[in-house]
């Protein structure tokens, strides 16, 4: 009461003095409380009742089947559901309400079926006239049946919502009954697939001739989406879409695409075909977005991937790779790769594509080789000149074609291929193929054109590794796929020395940036010697700059009392860092006829050093000299003449001589043997410096006579003479090269056997051979390996168990 304002506190006492006062009084009656109490008895609706309220729910419901207005409150209606469910009269609506459903129903079905297509077509028709008639009549089916449908769906909604009450109360307290809605779908599905089944199929065959219009193209129409979205929306609705629809359209596919392809396959090429394969499956999963169920989709694409793909990946791949890796068609193969992806067919892509490479790359390895074109000739019949030239020209390019051809692939195979790492491998398996079948020549050319890139003035530009990086990747990688690497070596090696001696290098730089890239690729030991011949080299400048500083040549132009006219500059080289300069291999030193100047200079140079290296031997190597010599002749003046040695000491001889000299005088001036002094007048006579007198053969005789040509004339200021003809000159370079390799390999072969058989003492001889191919990484026949098992028995460092001779032991 503290709690209580003052006002109302006051008012609070005023009601209680009044009240009282009211009691008190005489005439006060005290108020009776009021109770309401139910009826004895539930009231009850008219007798009719009943029967006028299901009259006016049966002609609603009727009306709005005709779509006409209802002419009824639907409050009104509403109210009158809720009064039979409160009278329990429920059961009776519900039964009554799908009699009239039902009823209704079966009408619109059998309206649907109307008369056949054969009755609809009166008279002789042609077969177009037929064709156009049928469409007229599926397209009117399908109509029909999407507007008896959308007529359902809102009719069933407007009787729901005035028998809601009966939906909520009775039919959800009787699980055994269906909602209204279910009700509907129930007795359209009904009957269709009982009462009308024809009706069904003719729904379905009209869906399914539609969508063969639209797939054949005869027409330009498109097909009404909306229509038949329409129409399959009502058999999913009903249930009945995977067991009356789904199963039939996808045979009906696969038969359409079965045939197409057939058809197509021969007919287009290769890239019309798979573009058409893609359009085929855009289109399709439009018609899923469009009308189909989503549940269609992936059968659907799997039965035209069958149809399409599957059933002609042979024709595919067989008539098409070739023909799109040759033009490079990078987006037609991305298309045929993802197209045989969907069918799990990339390995016979995978296998055609590698056959490409392997005869492709065996093309393009044996460009320009001599036996593929020795073989459309007559036996011994010999290439012309032309064709000589043609074949070296060819040859030429196999390196830049390789390259070429490998960077047009990888880039192939990152684009079409997704880099997939199945065709990676076969790029590689294809390399180390056709570079493995010609490794020799391949080797060969490889070192050449290495040799030509290190002598040509572009190398000269390349100041920085990246740049070096650039032009000698791509060769490093195709030197990977060489397993006869010591091939390789051997005619590098003698390439390099020939740069290195000659000074025909284009930048020192560049070469030792190589040969780090090779000793990253293949081990210190390959280019052990020829990182000791930069040494040498370096050496021999120092010695070369030390020997004119200490006067020596001076000196020994003062004992001769003549002033000198030759410049002469020596390198040291160690003997073993450096290939063999002759066919026999040897470092021994030819005898030649030099001039007086060039035997003091080299007696000169030979005691300077004895003085600064005790015990060490010096053998002039005259093959792999040089010479600058100045000549004047009467018509053409003064000109320079690079020679070799041997070349140099025949011109010494004939020079300022009018009289022609035999053969043997001439060996015996030179000191030069016949096979040399033969070499060197070829060369000579080619460049018409001397003449064979008397005879005009090619080939020289020991009987030949030579004579200076007094007559000769040339415009160019400094002349090259070359040793020998370029074809003899590699033919003995491969030959010392392979000579030189055979010999490495078996000292390999010999330690590798040694090697096993001590540390396991004693082994089969066919265990044996599989140890020797697994341990050593160059090529080698079954034959190769016995010739070295039978020199090391010969050697008796293994031999043959008493008892089993396939059997070796190892003797210590």
């Amino acid at each position: 009461l503290w709690n209580i304002p003052p006002l109302l506190y006051s008012k609070m006492d005023m009601l209680s003095t009044e009240l009282k006062v009211r009691r008190g009084a005489s005439n006060y009656i005290p108020k009776q409380r009021v109770t309401i109490e139910p009826f004895k008895r539930r009231p009850e609706p008219p007798s009719d009742f009943e029967q006028k309220a299901l009259e006016t729910l049966t002609e609603a419901v009727n009306r709005i089947h005709r779509k006409v207005p209802i002419g009824f409150s639907r409050e009104e209606l509403y109210r009158l559901v809720e009064s039979l469910c409160i009278h329990e009269k429920a059961s009776k609506l519900y039964s009554c309400l799908h009699d009239l459903c039902k009823q209704f129903v079966q009408q619109q079905v059998r309206s649907l079926g109307g008369e056949s297509i054969n009755k609809g077509i009166g008279g002789k028709l042609e077969v177009g006239a037929v064709a156009v008639a049928v469409t007229q009549q599926d397209e009117k089916i399908l109509m029909k049946a999407s507007s008896i449908w959308q007529d359902h769906r809102k009719q069933m909604n407007a009787i729901r919502s005035i028998f809601l009450y009966l939906d909520r109360s009775y039919v959800v307290s009787h699980p055994r009954l269906t909602s209204l809605k279910g009700m509907g779908l129930s007795l359209l599905r009904t009957t269709l697939t009982s009462q009308h089944p024809e009706v069904l199929r003719d729904i379905v065959r009209a869906v399914l001739s539609y969508i063969k219009r639209d797939r054949s193209r005869k027409d330009k129409v498109t097909a009404d989406t909306v229509l038949l979205k329409s129409v399959l929306d009502m058999l999913s609705h009903l249930e009945i879409y995977v067991q009356e629809f789904e199963g039939v359209f996808l045979k009906a596919t696969k038969e359409f695409y079965a045939y197409e392809g057939q058809r197509f396959a021969m007919v287009k090429g290769v890239p019309a075909y798979m573009k058409h394969i893609s359009e085929r499956l855009i289109e399709e999963n439009k018609r899923v977005e469009d009308y189909l169920a989503e549940s269609t989709r992936k059968p659907l694409l799997k039965a035209l991937e069958e149809a399409l793909i599957a059933s002609h990946v042979d024709t595919i791949v067989r008539r098409g790779v070739d023909e799109l890796v040759e033009k490079y068609a990078t987006e037609d193969l991305a298309r045929m790769y993802h197209l045989l992806s969907r069918v799990d067919a990339l390995a016979s892509l995978k296998k055609y594509f590698l056959d490409h490479l392997k005869v492709a790359g065996r093309n393009l390895v044996m460009m320009g080789d001599e036996s593929q074109v020795l073989k459309d000739k007559q036996p011994g019949e010999r290439l012309n000149p032309h064709e000589i030239k043609l074949l070296e020209q060819e040859e030429k390019k196999v390196i830049p074609e390789l390259l070429m051809y490998k960077k047009r692939l990888d880039k192939l195979v990152h684009d079409a291929f997704e880099n997939d790492q199945n065709f990676t491998y076969a790029l590689k398996q294809g390399f180390e193929y056709f570079v493995g079948g010609a490794d020799y020549r391949v080797a060969e050319l490889l070192s050449r054109h290495v040799d030509a890139l290190l002598r040509g003035a572009k190398a000269r530009t390349l100041t920085t590794e990246p740049q070096v990086n650039e032009i000698f990747n791509p060769l490093l990688t195709l030197f990977g796929f060489v397993q006869s690497k010591d091939v390789f070596k051997g005619f590098y090696q003698k390439e390099l020395a020939t740069r290195l001696l000659t000074g025909k290098s284009a930048s020192r730089n560049v070469e030792k940036i190589m040969l780090q890239k090779l000793r990253a690729l293949c081990g210190a030991a390959f280019t052990k010697h020829m990182e000791s011949m930069f040494g040498d080299i370096s050496l021999s400048e120092d010695l070369a700059r030390e020997f004119h500083r200490s006067g020596s040549s001076s000196s020994v132009a003062h004992q001769s009392g003549t002033q000198l006219s030759i410049d002469f500059s020596v390198r040291v080289l160690t003997e073993g860092s450096w290939p063999k300069s002759d066919d026999n291999g040897s470092m021994q030193s030819i005898s030649l006829n030099l001039p007086q100047e060039i035997k003091d200079s080299q007696a000169s140079f030979e005691a300077f050093y004895a003085k600064r290296h005790k015990n060490r031997k010096l053998v002039w190597q005259y093959p792999r000299c040089e010479a600058l010599i100045t000549a004047e002749f009467p018509i053409c003046g003064k000109k320079e003449l690079k020679v070799n040695a041997f070349q140099a000491v025949v011109l010494a001889q004939m020079s300022n001589k009018t009289e022609a000299m035999n053969f043997a005088a001439l060996s015996s001036a030179t000191g030069l043997d016949s096979k040399n002094l033969q070499e060197s007048l070829y060369s000579l006579l080619d460049s018409k410096i001397i003449l064979k007198a008397g005879s005009h053969h090619r080939k020289i005789l020991p009987t030949d006579t030579f004579v200076a040509n007094g007559g000769f004339k040339t415009h160019l200021r400094v002349l090259k003479l070359n040793r020998e003809r370029p074809k003899i000159r590699r033919r003995m370079e491969r030959k010392q090269v392979q000579e030189q390799v055979l010999a490495d390999r078996g000292s390999v072969l010999d330690a590798t056997i040694v090697r096993i058989m001590k540390t396991m003492k004693t082994m089969a001889h066919k265990d044996l051979m599989a140890d020797v191919v697994k341990l050593i990484k160059f090529t080698c026949t079954a034959q190769d390996i016995k010739k070295q098992i039978d020199a090391l028995l010969r050697r008796e460092y293994i031999e043959r168990d008493e008892n089993n001779p396939e059997i070796y032991n190892y003797k210590a």
